[in-house]
């Protein structure tokens, strides 16, 4: 069956995405956490992926029917037998006969194979998946935007046993639930997208621990965390009206016209202030960015908030649920927060300020002391 429709995006268990085919050859936590999990934390490099995805992703093509000769964009493709669906780049055909092209952000590696095995494989994938739809696949092409090259990709019995390997491995990860360990100082883990969530060097450091006769920990790599530029947008007036423009959120009054404007990349919440009110395109834009709307009186009382649905972590909901039922243990976590919380201003007061009273800094440590021995929430909330 060969579609146009968007790409699968993790609601149909029984179909794995070539993509996230991908995501397990090169990392199998990687893999758990953005697909089952849910997770996902754009950076520098997914973002530059999806801008050089612009041009076979904008507008998809329909196969033709009668055509010997043809190319098709983003061509949605599944292949029940084989447990795989697909949004294949660019389809190159001629009669029967096809091959898959994938686009690749970076340039061409120099190696004998031609491409890194995680590329090989989701590209074998969709060669498998055209074969179901009976067409006739040997090979596929990868190309590489930065290098302008086009590697081609033939589909032989090794790489085709390897990929039905890969496929049942996943398919067996995501039904038994439970999540891979992650690598051991991996260079794959620098510039991971999803580090902060997987971490790596902290989860091997505590397994480590729980064994008996364990030796020290070993050396953690410091998180350096992406340059963030969103600000939150406040907008406070009667009567003002919030709009989307582009790739802009434009603030306009009955009696003065456009006043203001906020791009929406740099946006990392929206405060609306007494009668203000929003377009649907505007706030529909700002659900499917993740980004929160914030309802409040014209003296700052919270009414309330509008939020995407961007967070799809459904253990991760569960663990909260269960902790918050558990009396005790949300003790525990609520000391961590706010004994955490004080001890990070103090030591922010101590970095900026060479002169801070001793009085202050030592009320702060006994205040951290306080935090981590409080018997209850009610003296924790006094703190």
């Amino acid at each position: 069956m060969i579609q146009n429709e968007k790409e699968y995006d993790g609601e149909v268990p029984d179909l794995i995405p070539a993509r996230m085919l991908n995501e397990f050859t090169y990392c199998p936590r990687l893999c758990y956490i953005e697909w089952v999990q849910g997770e996902f934390v754009d950076s520098a490099d997914t973002v530059d992926g999806r801008f050089q995805h612009r041009r076979v992703d904008a507008k998809p093509d329909k196969l033709p029917d009668e055509q010997e000769t043809f190319h098709a964009r983003s061509v949605y493709l599944t292949g029940p037998d084989m447990g795989i669906t697909c949004r294949i780049d660019l389809l190159e055909g001629e009669g029967n006969q096809v091959t898959p092209i994938d686009y690749k952000r970076g340039k061409a590696p120099k190696i004998p194979e031609g491409a890194y095995e995680p590329e090989r494989v989701q590209l074998c994938a969709q060669g498998l998946v055209l074969r179901e739809n009976d067409f006739d696949c040997t090979e596929g092409v990868i190309y590489y935007v930065r290098s302008k090259q086009r590697v081609t990709i033939p589909f032989d019995d090794d790489l085709v046993d390897r990929t039905k390997e890969l496929i049942a491995a996943l398919g067996e990860m995501a039904r038994g639930g439970e999540m891979p360990p992650p690598l051991e100082y991996s260079p794959k883990c620098v510039r991971c997208s999803l580090v902060g969530i997987c971490l790596p060097d902290e989860v091997n450091i505590l397994r480590e621990t729980e064994k008996e006769g364990a030796e020290p920990p070993g050396r953690v790599r410091r998180l350096l965390p992406a340059r963030d530029d969103e600000i939150p947008v406040y907008v406070v007036g009667q009567g003002q009206t919030i709009r989307k423009r582009g790739d802009r959120l434009e603030v306009w009054s009955r009696e003065e016209g456009k006043v203001s404007d906020a791009k929406l990349r740099e946006v990392s919440q929206l405060a609306l202030y007494g009668g203000v009110g929003i377009t649907t395109p505007a706030l529909v834009e700002l659900l499917q960015r993740g980004i929160p709307v914030c309802y409040f009186t014209h003296g700052g009382w919270f009414y309330g908030i509008s939020q995407g649905t961007s967070h799809k972590n459904v253990e991760l909901r569960m663990r909260q649920f269960q902790c918050a039922g558990e009396k005790m243990r949300s003790l525990e976590l609520a000391r961590m927060f706010v004994s955490g919380k004080i001890r990070n201003c103090r030591t922010l007061i101590r970095r900026n300020d060479s002169l801070a009273p001793k009085e202050i800094l030592g009320n702060m440590g006994s205040l951290i002391r306080e935090a981590e021995e409080a018997r209850s929430a009610e003296s924790l909330l006094g703190i």
